[in-house]
Order: C-alpha cells, then structure tokens, then sequence
C-alpha cells in the first residue's frame, strides 16, 4: 500500500464499514455502511477506541483499497491532520 497515493486521494469519497453504535437500551447495533471523505474516514477510525475497532473489523475502502483499523491509526499518525478535508 502506497501512503502517499493514499493521502492524494484523501478526498475521494470512502465506505466506512463495521463500526458500532449504541442504542439507548446499551446494546449494540451495526451502523450501515457509510461514506466519507477518505482522510474523514482515516481519522474515524483512527480515533476509535482500540477494541471496538479491530474486534468489529471496521475498516475503509476505497477503489481497490481495504484500510483496517491499525492501517488507519498509522496513516493518521505520519500525516496528522493534513488528512483531513473540509466537507
């Protein structure tokens, strides 16, 4: 995987799947797969906590592209906020 092909493609639009939300009850429920913006979505899923990311395999993808949760943590890391896109 090519980092820098990946921050020129930054906004691109992405779908974010396999992450969870909670319902007001406290169980979990599976968000429809969404889309964003990719470095949006990098630094979503950058920021989830470690365990209901990677056990939920949320992860990214983009024309080819698969971005799991520790690929997203580690391109939010080298790149920083130069990743995000105003929408």
């Amino acid at each position: 995987m090519d980092d820098e092909l990946i921050f020129s493609r930054r906004d691109w639009l992405a779908t974010v799947s396999g992450v969870l939300t909670h319902k007001a009850t406290g169980s979990n429920v599976e968000g429809a797969p969404c889309n964003m913006l990719l470095g949006n979505a990098i630094h979503h899923l950058a920021g989830l906590e470690t365990l209901k990311c990677d056990e939920h395999e949320a992860s990214v993808a983009l024309a080819g592209i698969v971005l799991n949760c520790k690929d997203c943590r580690r391109l939010a890391a080298k790149f920083g906020e130069a990743l995000r896109v105003a929408e």
